[in-house]
Parts: C-alpha cells; sequence; structure tokens
C-alpha cells in the first residue's frame, strides 16, 4: 500500500474555540509555507525506534510530506539516530545510507525508494466489467507511479506488463476509479461501479436544491467546470449559447456593456422581458460579479420551477451560487489574464481624398445638382497628384494655403483616415483575481477578489474601465443544530471616456462631414471646424473637441450588499432558514464640456460656446438605492418505509427599495480643469447660471410561498407549489395575487419492464408542468396620475419656466399581468450515461398586459389610458445532446465530450384593441411578433427608356427621386422597380391595414430563429482544449432611415467612413449587375416615401450567423514539476472570443449581432478578443 504522511494541525477543544484567530492568521500560515523544506535544520535523539516514528518527527521538525510504498520501505525496521543541528538532506542521507534506501525532495515532498527490491515484470491479464457483469470497452489500466498503460478491449480484457508488487490504478468514464494489487499468475476479475451518476447531480432550485432525478421543472444548469472553458471577463459571455433558450446579447461593444438576457424569448410588449437574477437568493446584477466566484448557475424556465417567486419572476428566474469554502487545508488561487481586442469587422475604410470626393459629389449633384465639396478642377488635379500618398510628402503636403476670392485660405489635398485618427483598433485588458478558501469542522470561509482593467478604443485620449470585485464568506457551526453565515460583496466601477455625453456619440458625429480629402488640423496645431469651400461642420465639431481634450465623462457605480443568515435544525429533517439582506447601490455620472477653438483661415481663431457640445459647462448626477430584503423559510423531508419520499417547504419574503437622484448643472465655469459646482460662473444677465433636478420612489413587495414535492421509489414525481404576493404598484384592492403550479414526472427507466434495456437505455424521464406568475414590473406608480415638473426649453427673465404636465388617465382595475406556462419535456440518458439527450416543449400565454386601452375622444386632449387589455402566446422547443467518452492515447487517458444545443420558438399577438387591424398601431390580433412588411423589387432598371416606360406609378416610394434636380428628376436607369401587387398600377400602402396593406406583404421577421450552440472539448496529458460555435439559423433586418454604416451616401452623400470598395457595389453603366442602385444622395435618410426607406424585399438582409464564439487551450504542467517549487497546480492557456464570424449580411463592416440590436448602429463596434492566462493553485 502506497503511503502518503501528510502533516495535519488536529484541533483540540481549546483550539476550536479559537477558530476565529485562526482564520485571521492564515495569510501567515500561507506565507510560511513558501519557505523551502530543504532549508530546515533537524534535530533527533531517538533510540530503538521503528522508522515511522522518525518520518513523523522529521514531516513535525521540516513541515514536509515523507512518501513510500509500504512494500518497499520497511517502516517497522528499529534504529537509532542522534542527529543535532543538521539540514534536511544531511539527517535524510545519515538515516537513510545505512538501510540502502535512496531519497528524492520534490518541493514539500520526501519521496523514498528501495532499489534493491524492485521486481522484474511480469505479464499481468484481467478484465474490467460493470456491476452488471458487462465488459468495460476502453476502460485505462494503469501501473501506479509509472507511465505504463493499456486499455481494454472488445471484451473488457487487458494485458500489461508490471512488478509482482505493483498496483494498477483502472479508471472508466462515469465510474469510481479503483486501485488493486497485481496478481501474477491469475487472471484478476475487476468490477468498477458506476459514479453516482448525472441524474443523482444536485441542482439549485428556489428556496433549495433537488436531485436531477427528481427534477420535474424545465430547468437549465451549468456549472464552473463548464464556465472555466470560456475565461472571459464578463459572467454573461461565457453563458452565451450555454443554456438552451437563455438568449444573451449586447447593445454594443462598449467596455462594461450590460448584458440582455431574456429566458425563452418574448415575453410582454411593455418592457424587455429580463429575468429575476438571484445571486445566492440575493437580487443582483449579472455584470456585477466575478465570474470565477461562481459555482452553478439555475435557468428556472417555466412556471412549475419559477412559481415559487411569483410575482418577482414573470420572465424566469437565474439563480446564481457562488463558491464556498470547504474543510482541509487552505487554498489560494490566482488568475490572471492579458488580452487585447479589437473590432469583429472591417475598419479599413475608403482613405483615398480623390475618390471620397468624387464619389460624395457624385451622390450630392444627383440630388440638388451642386457638389458637396465645392472643389474645382485644379483642386481636383491636387487631389489626383497625391492620390498614392499614403502619408504626406512634404513635397506635396495635404495642407496649403492659396488665395481664394481675395482671401488667404486654408486647402485641403489629403488622404486622411479619419476612423483611425480618432479609434484604434486594438486595444489591451488586464484581470487578476485571487482567492482564499478553506477551514475546518466549524468555521469555513472563502475571499476573493478580482481587479479589471480594459483601454478602449479612442486613440488620443482612451476611454478607461476599470471594475474591481471583492466576495467574504464564511460560516459558523455555532454547534451541531445552529448555523450563522455572512456573505458580504462589493462592486466598484468607474470608466471614463472623452468627447459629448454619451459613449456612443463620437462614434455618431464621426459618420459624416469627414471626408479624406479632409483634415482634423491644420501646420499650425488649430483645429478644424469649417473648410473654406464648405457650409458644413467637419463631423459636427468632433474633431475640435477631441483635439482639445477638455470634455471629460465619468461613469461611476459602487455596490455593496450584506446577508447574514441564521440555519437551525431542531430536529432530523427539519431545516429552518432566516436570512437579512441590505444592498446600498450608488451611480454618479459626470460630463464636463467646455468652449473649443477652429481656425477656418490662417491666423484666425475663433471659439465655438453655442450648441449642446460646445457649451461650457458642468453636469453631475447621482443615483441612491436602498434596497431590503428578508426571508424566513422552513423544510422539512422524510422517508417512509423507504418508498415514500416526501419534502415540504413553506415560507414568507418581504422586500423594499428606495431610490432617490439628484442631478445639477452649472454653466460658465472659471476653471476648465476643476469638475467644482462651486466654480459656476455669470451668465449673460450677471446672475449664476444652475439647473438642478431630481426625484425619487419606493416600492415594497411581500409574498408567502410554499411547495410539495412527493415521490413514489424515485418513480413517480409530484410538485405543487404556489405564491401569494402583494405589491405597492397596483391600487388597493388589486395588489394580491395567487400564483399556483402543479408539475408531474415519471421515471419510466425505474420500472420493471425496463430492466431488460436499462443496460444500454440508462434513464428515462417524462415530465409536465403547468403554472402561473405575475408580473408587478411596471412603474412605481401607474395606477396614479401623475404631475410631471419640468422645464421649457427657452429662457425667460434668464431662467427656463417651470412646467407642469398631468398624466394620462388610468383605468380604476389596473392589476397584474398573468403569464401561463404548460410545459412537456423528456430526459434520456444511454450506454452509461455517456449519451445524454433532453427536450422542452412549452406554450406560454401573457395575459392582461398593460397597454393603452380605450381611445379618448380628440377634445380631452390626454393619451388613451393604461388597461390590462392585450394578450400573447409564445411557443418553442429546446433540444440538448451530450457525449462524453474516454479511451487511452499513448497510454495516457484521452477524455472528450460534445454537446449541442438547439432552440426556437415564435410569439403571436393573440389580443390587442385594433379591429381594423390597422398599421397606425403597433400591434392587431393575429400578428406575429417581429414580422415586417415590404414591397417586392423586380430589380433595377436597366435602360431610362425601360424606367420612363414602366406603367406603375411609384410616386409614393421616389419621394427624392421625384424632387431632385435637372435630369436628374425622376426614374432613370438603376432606380428600383417596385412591384404592383395588387394590379391598380400604383405603388401604395392601400388602407394602411393587414386587410389592405396596398402592395406590401410580409416578407421577413426581426425576430432570431432556431439558436444553436457546439461545444467540442477533449483533455490529454495535461492539454486542453475547447471550441465552441454559437449562432442563430435565421433572421431579418432591414437596415433603417439613416443607417450609414450601410446605406453610405444614399442616406448622407457626406458620409465619412465608406467602404473601401464601395465603389463597386453601386449601379453604373459599367458595373449595370451592382447590388445597390444608381447613385441618388439622401434617398436612405428619413421616413418610409423614398427608394431605400421604404422597406423592401431587395435589400432586406438575413443577418443569420455562425460565429466561433470561443477557442481555448490549455497546458497543465505536471505535477512532478510543479511541487518542486510549492505549487499544487499550474496551467496556462490562450482562449479566443468571437474570432470568426459567417454570415450573408451584404457587409464586411457590419456585425450581425450588432445589426439585430442597434438601430442605426452608430455605435461601439463588436468586439473580438484574444487572450493570455495562468492559473496557479497553491
Amino acid at each position: 500500500m502506497h503511503k502518503n504522511m501528510n502533516l495535519k494541525i488536529k484541533t483540540g477543544e481549546s483550539s476550536k474555540k479559537n477558530s476565529l484567530k485562526i482564520a485571521f492568521l492564515l495569510c501567515f500560515l500561507i506565507s510560511v509555507q513558501f519557505v523551502f523544506a530543504q532549508n530546515q535544520t533537524i534535530d533527533l535523539n531517538m533510540t530503538d525506534k521503528p522508522l515511522s516514528e522518525i518520518f513523523k518527527s522529521i514531516e513535525k521538525q521540516a513541515d514536509i510530506s515523507v512518501d513510500f510504498d509500504e512494500t518497499q520501505i520497511n517502516i517497522h525496521q528499529k534504529i537509532s539516530v542522534n542527529i543535532k543541528n543538521k539540514k534536511l538532506t544531511e539527517a535524510l542521507s545519515m538515516i537513510l545510507s545505512p538501510l540502502k534506501y535512496k531519497y528524492a525532495i520534490q518541493g514539500k515532498h520526501v519521496v523514498i525508494t528501495n532499489e534493491k527490491n524492485r521486481q522484474k515484470s511480469e505479464s499481468i491479464v484481467g478484465f474490467v466489467k460493470n456491476p452488471n457483469g458487462e465488459p468495460l470497452i476502453g476502460a485505462s489500466v494503469l501501473v501506479k507511479g509509472t507511465n505504463n498503460a493499456v486499455s481494454t478491449d472488445i471484451d473488457g480484457r487487458f494485458h500489461i506488463k508490471a512488478s509482482p508488487k505493483s498496483r494498477l490504478v483502472v479508471s472508466y468514464v462515469g465510474h469510481d476509479t479503483q486501485e488493486i494489487a497485481v496478481t501474477p499468475g491469475i487472471t484478476m476479475n475487476i468490477e468498477l461501479s458506476e459514479k453516482a451518476n448525472i441524474m443523482d447531480e444536485v441542482v439549485v432550485v428556489g428556496y433549495g436544491t433537488q436531485k436531477k432525478a427528481n427534477l420535474i421543472g424545465a430547468v437549465g444548469y451549468t456549472d464552473h467546470k463548464q464556465l472555466e472553458r470560456r475565461p472571459v471577463n464578463n459572467l454573461g459571455q461565457a453563458l452565451q449559447g450555454a443554456i438552451p433558450n437563455l438568449n444573451i446579447s449586447y447593445g454594443s461593444g462598449k467596455p462594461g456593456e450590460k448584458t440582455r438576457m431574456n429566458v425563452r424569448g418574448f415575453a410582454s410588449i411593455n418592457q424587455e422581458s429580463k429575468p429575476l437574477i438571484l445571486i445566492d437568493g440575493m437580487e443582483g446584477n449579472i455584470d456585477k460579479i466575478n465570474p470565477r466566484d461562481v459555482e452553478s448557475i439555475s435557468v428556472l424556465k417555466d412556471a412549475s420551477s419559477a412559481a415559487i417567486y411569483g410575482a418577482r419572476a414573470p420572465f424566469g428566474v437565474v439563480l446564481i451560487t457562488t463558491k464556498k469554502g470547504e474543510s482541509g487545508k487552505t487554498q489560494v488561487n490566482y488568475n490572471g489574464r492579458f488580452s487585447f481586442s479589437k473590432p469583429t469587422t472591417r475598419t479599413d475604410f475608403l482613405t483615398t481624398g480623390y475618390d471620397a470626393a468624387m464619389l460624395v459629389d457624385e451622390f450630392m449633384r444627383s440630388y440638388n445638382g451642386v457638389t458637396y465639396t465645392r472643389l474645382t478642377s485644379d483642386d481636383y488635379k491636387e487631389l489626383e497628384a497625391r492620390r498614392f500618398d499614403k502619408t504626406e510628402n512634404p513635397e506635396r503636403p495635404w495642407t496649403v494655403v492659396q488665395n481664394r476670392g481675395g482671401v488667404e485660405s486654408y486647402m485641403y489635398y489629403a488622404n486622411f483616415d479619419w476612423y483611425h485618427y480618432l479609434f484604434k483598433d486594438e486595444h489591451p485588458n488586464t484581470s487578476h483575481s485571487v482567492s482564499l478558501s478553506g477551514g475546518n469542522s466549524k468555521v469555513k470561509y472563502m475571499l476573493s477578489g478580482n481587479y479589471y482593467s480594459e483601454e478602449g478604443l479612442f486613440r488620443q485620449d482612451p476611454d478607461r474601465l476599470q471594475r474591481i470585485n471583492f466576495r467574504s464568506k464564511i460560516s459558523f457551526d455555532i454547534n451541531k443544530w445552529l448555523k450563522i453565515s455572512n456573505n458580504t460583496s462589493y462592486y466598484n466601477y468607474q470608466y471614463y471616456y472623452p468627447g459629448p455625453s454619451g459613449v456612443n456619440t463620437a462614434f455618431s458625429l464621426g459618420t459624416v462631414h469627414g471626408l479624406a480629402s479632409m483634415m482634423p488640423y491644420n501646420p499650425d496645431g488649430t483645429s478644424v471646424y469649417y473648410t473654406s469651400l464648405s457650409k458644413y461642420s467637419i463631423m459636427d465639431g468632433l474633431p475640435t473637441i477631441m483635439n482639445k481634450g477638455g470634455h471629460y465623462n465619468k461613469d461611476k457605480t459602487d455596490n455593496m450588499s450584506t446577508t447574514t443568515e441564521l440555519t437551525w435544525t431542531p430536529v432530523k429533517g427539519l431545516e429552518i432558514k432566516g436570512n437579512f439582506t441590505y444592498m446600498f447601490n450608488t451611480q454618479h455620472n459626470l460630463n464636463r464640456q467646455v468652449n473649443t477653438e477652429y481656425s477656418q483661415y490662417p491666423g484666425e481663431v475663433q471659439t465655438l460656446s453655442t450648441g449642446s457640445r460646445f457649451q461650457d459647462k458642468l453636469y453631475e448626477k447621482t443615483m441612491m438605492h436602498n434596497y431590503y430584503q428578508a426571508n424566513i423559510y422552513a423544510t422539512y423531508a422524510h422517508t417512509w418505509n423507504e418508498k415514500h419520499n416526501f419534502k415540504a417547504m413553506a415560507g414568507f419574503n418581504w422586500e423594499t427599495k428606495y431610490l432617490k437622484d439628484v442631478s445639477a448643472t452649472g454653466y460658465n465655469l472659471l476653471s476648465e480643469t476643476l469638475m467644482d459646482l462651486n466654480l459656476v460662473g455669470q451668465g449673460a444677465d450677471g446672475n449664476e447660471r444652475m439647473e438642478v433636478g431630481g426625484g425619487q420612489n419606493e416600492y415594497a413587495l411581500m409574498g408567502f410561498f410554499g411547495r410539495l414535492n412527493y415521490d413514489y421509489k424515485g418513480k413517480y414525481l409530484v410538485e405543487v407549489s404556489g405564491r401569494y404576493d402583494g405589491t405597492s404598484r397596483f391600487k388597493r384592492g388589486h395588489r394580491w395575487g395567487f400564483f399556483p403550479s402543479l408539475s408531474l414526472g415519471w421515471r419510466i427507466s425505474e420500472e420493471p419492464f425496463f430492466e431488460g434495456i436499462r443496460k444500454n437505455f440508462n434513464n428515462l424521464k417524462i415530465r409536465c408542468s403547468y403554472g402561473q406568475l405575475g408580473n408587478q414590473n411596471v412603474g412605481y406608480y401607474d395606477y396614479i396620475r401623475k404631475i410631471s415638473i419640468g422645464s421649457q426649453n427657452y429662457l425667460f427673465g434668464g431662467d427656463k419656466p417651470t412646467t407642469a404636465t398631468i398624466s394620462a388617465p388610468v383605468a380604476s382595475n389596473l392589476s397584474w399581468e398573468t403569464s401561463i406556462h404548460n410545459n412537456l419535456g423528456v430526459d434520456m440518458s444511454f450506454l452509461n450515461n455517456r449519451l445524454a439527450f433532453s427536450a422542452d416543449f412549452y406554450i406560454r400565454d401573457t395575459k392582461d398586459m398593460l397597454t393603452a386601452g380605450v381611445a379618448l375622444p380628440s377634445v380631452y386632449g390626454a393619451d388613451s389610458p393604461k388597461m390590462n387589455s392585450a394578450d400573447l402566446r409564445t411557443k418553442g422547443y429546446e433540444l440538448s445532446l451530450s457525449w462524453r467518452d474516454e479511451f487511452q492515447l499513448l497510454r495516457r487517458p484521452f477524455t472528450y465530450s460534445v454537446t449541442v444545443t438547439f432552440n426556437d420558438y415564435v410569439t403571436n399577438i393573440t389580443k390587442y384593441d385594433n379591429p381594423d387591424r390597422t398599421f397606425a398601431k403597433s400591434y392587431y390580433e393575429g400578428m406575429r411578433w417581429g414580422e415586417i412588411w415590404g414591397y417586392r423589387i423586380g430589380g433595377l432598371f436597366a435602360t431610362d427608356a425601360e424606367a420612363a416606360g414602366y406603367a406603375v406609378d411609384q410616386t409614393a416610394v421616389n419621394n427624392r427621386i421625384n424632387a431632385a434636380a435637372g435630369s436628374e428628376r425622376g426614374l432613370h436607369a438603376g432606380d428600383l422597380k417596385f412591384l404592383d401587387l395588387d394590379g391598380d398600377n400604383i405603388i401604395s400602402i392601400g388602407k394602411n391595414t393587414v386587410d389592405d396593406p396596398g402592395d406590401r406583404e410580409i416578407i421577413g421577421n426581426s425576430q432570431p430563429r432556431f439558436h444553436y450552440g457546439t461545444t467540442l472539448s477533449m483533455s490529454w496529458a495535461g492539454i486542453d482544449f475547447s471550441i465552441f460555435f454559437q449562432g442563430i439559423g435565421r433572421r431579418h433586418w432591414y437596415p433603417k432611415a439613416n443607417t450609414i454604416a450601410f446605406w453610405g451616401p444614399y442616406a448622407r452623400p457626406y458620409a465619412s467612413w465608406i467602404p473601401k470598395d464601395f465603389h463597386k457595389m453601386y449601379w453604373s453603366e459599367e458595373n449595370p449587375d451592382a447590388y445597390f442602385p444608381r447613385p441618388r444622395g439622401y434617398v436612405a435618410l428619413s421616413g418610409t416615401n423614398r427608394e431605400l426607406t421604404a422597406v423592401n424585399d431587395r435589400y432586406m438582409q438575413n443577418i443569420r450567423y455562425c460565429r466561433l464564439k470561443n477557442l481555448t487551450i490549455g497546458y497543465t504542467l505536471p505535477k512532478k514539476w510543479t511541487r518542486k517549487v510549492l505549487i499544487d497546480n499550474l496551467r496556462v492557456y490562450f482562449t479566443g472570443e468571437n474570432l470568426a464570424t459567417w454570415s450573408p449580411i451584404r457587409s464586411d463592416y457590419i456585425d450581425p449581432e450588432m445589426a439585430a440590436m442597434n438601430d442605426e448602429m452608430r455605435t461601439y463596434p463588436w468586439q473580438k478578443t484574444y487572450m493570455f492566462g495562468v492559473d496557479v493553485t497553491f
């Protein structure tokens, strides 16, 4: 038997009382363990003592572990030693050399061997089977302490060389590993018992846990092992595609962008269908948690699993459980990452001044008959002479001074890259996480901290994100029946960015009036606002702002929460828990603007001091949230006759939240650098000009809940749960609602008739559920008419007049929205649980949605009151298939797994007050949510004659074309040919109803269909590899008006960032088969009556995509190396996020996820990330 003698600290009764003191001394103990053992001195004076006692004494003195094989070392042999003040190495040599033993020091381990007792290898033959006597094919058989390993064949047989006193380590996926002594000359029959299979895993559910085998609700689950395969800096990213029908997206690629999520799709027309997120039972934010702290995540999808949360969970629940300390030695883990990110799309825009000016002038001329740039033929010659100058040539400067109209003026002949002047492609970020955990039988603790910093895309003054997380969890077992614990977390977020308020403003302003022929600055360093020829300001003044650098924005959030819980177990089977949570959240937003300067003519500098972006002002806003929550609940479990398993839980929940915000704006500050409202200066009237604002809200929620579980022999499963909730968000008499659920399950695989196939078909469970959930996530005071205090935009007597506005009337019976869930599911596993399959089919009806009710007479002068007057239905399904296995490769186990998830859903409006089904209202009964109505296009007119002879009147969609100047007016070759679907020879919207839509029909749907994810992971010889693909099978998107990223100069002729190859994409006589039509400015700018703003099938984009979401490769160094430097585990890895995307979208400059989430896409671009990291455990 292999003996591993470890130094242990035994805690007596007196030391147990000092558990808290021990916890505070942990940091000291950790530092001590890094002292190398071989530098310790040994003193031994022992007479006629066995080797075992001598080894123990050495372990105590040197703080090391003495390891040996008892079959090789006679630890009962008695010797005498007298050693004084000798180093460990000297002492070992003095003791072991006379005995002919050898030793080796490996970190904090001394390994002793006996060379003279080594045996010759013999052939060992045997079989490996499961408890049913079936052979296990591909089981690993390893000679312990060597690399000598083989795999069993189709009969479970193995043949291996080993010495007579060796031990075999036998393992097989899904089974417990065994260590067995060899039996030379006798066939070995080894039986491996099955592990507690996947059905015995414990899953966190509302106010408790359940075994997967007994789970009959629709619950998605993942744990830290799966999350660690995607070592990203945001938990939402790690979950994307990991759990079927947990749909995650982001509004932009901004550092710290919030995670958007929903469970099972669209659920209400009133609001974003956000699930309730609970972190260790307390309401939280998924963006405010360190991913390294997470132990497991459960997603409660249907009413049977979420009903226990009632009105708090109308759109599902995400339960996040964080790691906790375990009994045993203190463990320290460090994770460090360095990464750099870049946009997922192309950024190589057109930077040739000559080509950009020609293109812009062509589009502008088609609109009004004149050019945009006002450049002369000589100016174009200057641009053409510099056409191939990638950088400025001193002989051909990009800015020259010329006399124009008797005035010395700056003229610009540049090839300027405006995008990369403002923004960079690669930007770095770093992350450092440290955790400390451990404990004993009385006290367990876990401390963790994370620091994350990211530098953003802004080039001249980079935006910067800093995020800090801290978590402390500690529990005390006061006695056998009473335990107290505390869970405290702190989160700090700071994001700084330059430029105007709103980080996306720079990405919006930068899209216009920034031609590659222009420059942002003059030779004397002054900024450019106007050119001497143009009346348009370059990028609406953005270069003057960025060049000066006085605009400053900072968003800061601090969040602290603490939960204290008491657990009382008065009798066996009964557990009572009570907890109280307090959370304090503050958010501070600061925006500083200053006047900027520019020069249009040499020697003249002018100041910009008016307009929303150039005023000298300081704006600050502080929002404070105080949240309180209390829970008390009891759980009782009992089993009768080993057949009837009963579990009941009942409890009470209360929560309240207070919200308050204060804001102030000061103008004409005395300093451009100090952020202090005390420095507010005087206005034109000689008085200080300051504006203040604010508000406050509060709500309360109280609920009583209960759940009853029963099963008979683990075969027939029943769960009943319900919650009775009251909320302050409705008027008296309508505040309370009861939301029940019922779920049933049948484990068919536990039936006697299943016995014959159970060896291959291991599990089969059918489950169904029904339940209701209430939605109280409406306005805090929607049930009363409110008076809003505001101010006019104009000055009167030096101030903006205060106004009071009363809200629309409200319905007298305003009450809950109700979500009714029906779910049918099946779980299966095969081949020793290596293959697993799960499917769920569901229908969710949302009833009594709050929406505009009966229209009031126009003379009333108010909007329609909100009423519970709309319903919708969502139908969907979700599938999950996984395979995991292991085999021997080059005598080492090769473990791999494949997981595929797939889900889909559709939503229809089943009730809405729109009897005429007019498109003037947003919805109508029978509407498929997301449907897109549009025109059909018959291609482009091939000739002017064909366009002139087209018998169909396109006036309704040719507003700009018919208003164009000169010869460009009216239809020409290259313009769109709209098809007359209703045969009246007029393109129109008809009566603008579903029954008479004119020449429109449904041409697409904006909602995503066919979500999928595929993960392949494997590990071998310390190498681990994981690859994850995620995508959507169908989703339509029509670029909205003013979406310059897609339409370019069709929206605004003076677009700044024009795709490099755009000239190949639009129609000309030389390019008649082009995708885009004839060059025309403003036909994609606004409204619905222009050639390209009239939604049509030609430019409808299918933004389905398949994305290489994550690729991770890691290597864990052998422990025999790492232990030499006192490290238990060391892993280095590379991971990439969003590495490649495949999509039919007709642009390499638009990310398909970005198109789905952002209307005009003038926003921070999506990012791909390359990360290098290290995990170290001490």
